[in-house]
């Protein structure tokens, strides 16, 4: 049997699905705005900093970081989808943000020139669940680098109906259906300092935050 490296099951479905649910992606996501806001606050960020936010979708999480890491700083941002990255170009153009470097690319093999001291997982199951990924996305950032990453987490076994709900929702969004009951459990050992919250309610979003070794 060979050995399971926790590659996505389909990442060109991934595309054809965003490429579906990017005119209205924003609006159909709105809900799971706050806890988004929470994961960029919990990194911390100070002036001046590099971030780097790993599938940023649309660009949602843009401007909190803009708004911390000032002028000085800088966004480094990529992501699969070449609709929803459109849109986050539109977002940098519309801001007039000069300090945003995005990337049309794939977690395991998308390269940025600068060492980020903080790494933002946003609503990227896909991208956790796979070892390549987190193995190239780490390997950028800093050491002692600060890493957050947010997403939907299954209830107890005792909460079955809410996690059907969830599975089902989530189709479109993710391919890699396995580990929503622990969706950190690839990135928990490559981090030091590592915790994970439960946001109640309604309990089934998450953040977890450590920091890179070293």
């Amino acid at each position: 049997m060979k050995p399971d490296h926790g590659a996505p099951a389909d990442p060109a479905r991934s595309v054809s699905d965003y490429r579906a649910l990017a005119a209205d992606y924003d609006r159909r996501t709105r809900l799971i705005d706050r806890v988004r806001l929470r994961a960029v606050q919990a990194l911390a960020l100070r002036p001046g900093e590099t971030v780097l936010d790993a599938g940023c979708g649309s660009g949602f999480a843009f401007a909190p970081i803009e708004a911390a890491i000032g002028e000085r700083g800088r966004l480094l941002a990529f992501d699969h989808s070449p609709e929803l990255l459109a849109i986050a170009r539109t977002r940098v153009a519309q801001a007039g943000w000069r300090n945003v470097l995005l990337q049309e690319g794939a977690a395991e093999s998308v390269r940025f020139d600068a060492g980020a001291d903080a790494l933002l997982l946003s609503y990227a199951h896909d991208v956790l669940q796979t070892e390549a990924a987190l193995d190239n996305l780490l390997a950028q950032a800093k050491a002692g680098a600060r890493v957050v990453a947010c997403g939907s987490v299954l209830w107890p076994w005792w909460g079955w109906p809410v996690n059907a709900w969830l599975r089902l929702r989530h189709r479109g969004y993710i391919t890699q259906a396995a580990g929503l009951e622990r969706p950190w459990a690839k990135l928990a050992p490559r981090l030091a300092d590592f915790r994970v919250e439960v946001q109640w309610p309604p309990g089934w979003r998450y953040i977890a935050a450590g920091r890179v070794p070293g």
